[in-house]
């Protein structure tokens, strides 16, 4: 009996958390459950389990969705279906379904394939060939290293070309940490330990403190509360800012928070530049 709560509280947990995030879902929910009333009486525990899983279809309901993000300016079909496909795993490991774990890290792993393909796709759209990419790529970038033998876009990093997209147009500055952060989890996610980040968050936070910095709720540096001309600006500015155990600490505190919706945001922002410069 046990294991059958344990599943039954799983699913409903999954409803209830779609329910929360898509009014439309919500409302079908509630017109699937008066259908079915009548119905679950004659049903044992585990079928009536199967019944709502099957009839909700939280799988089939994501299949069938138009994807979060919309792609649909993008008249390549093959490239728009890719989009759209990894919108779709992404959602996925958002809400764990078929048989899939809830999973941030797999959601920014494809995240993150999305927004390579946006900024193949705007390359590919906006110059006439791979010397021409190149030549844009150094312009934004004098000190970027490529390969010789370069001969296709997705040859080149990822990196390479954001740095240069994130130097032509301006997006908000959260909106480029993101895209950069779910780059890191990409290549870093089999090789973490949540028990060291969570040590590193401390004790980074703890320097914050003893440096006499003001911290707002989620740790981070509150910078409005330093007031211009005074010493703890000074430090901030001097000792913090750029610093690479800071940086550090910042894409800590953004990976513990687990923030879906951000990342969902950043890639649409993405998209929208994309969108409007092609």
């Amino acid at each position: 009996m046990n294991n059958m709560d344990d599943k039954l509280k799983t699913t409903i947990n999954k409803i209830v958390q779609l329910s929360k995030q898509n009014p439309e879902f919500d409302s079908e929910l509630r017109k699937a459950l008066n259908n079915s009333a009548s119905h679950s009486l004659q049903s044992s525990s585990d079928r009536r389990i199967e019944h709502i899983e099957n009839y909700l279809g939280l799988d089939y309901y994501v299949d069938n969705q138009h994807s979060l993000i919309d792609f649909s300016f993008i008249q390549e079909d093959d490239v728009r279906n890719q989009l759209i496909s990894d919108n779709r795993e992404m959602m996925r490991f958002r809400y764990g379904t078929r048989y899939h774990s809830i999973c941030f890290d797999e959601f920014c792993r494809y995240a993150h394939l999305q927004a390579e393909m946006l900024l193949n796709f705007y390359l590919d759209k906006k110059y006439k060939n791979i010397n021409e990419v190149i030549e844009y790529l150094k312009e934004h970038n004098p000190l970027i290293k490529l390969k010789e033998t370069t001969k296709t876009i997705g040859e080149i990093s990822y990196n390479s070309k954001l740095w240069a997209f994130e130097k032509e147009f301006t997006m908000d500055y959260n909106t480029n940490s993101i895209l950069d952060y779910i780059r890191r989890i990409r290549n870093e996610s089999s090789h973490r330990s949540p028990e060291k980040e969570e040590k590193s968050i401390r004790d980074y936070r703890k320097q914050l403190v003893n440096m006499g910095m003001p911290l707002k709720q989620d740790g981070d540096v509150d910078f409005y509360k330093l007031e211009e001309g005074s010493t703890k600006l000074n430090i901030y500015n001097n000792m913090i800012r750029n610093k690479d155990w800071y940086k550090e600490y910042k894409y800590l505190i953004w990976l513990h928070e687990e923030s879906y919706d951000n990342v969902i945001k950043a890639v649409e922002e993405l998209k929208n530049v994309v969108k409007d410069n092609i």
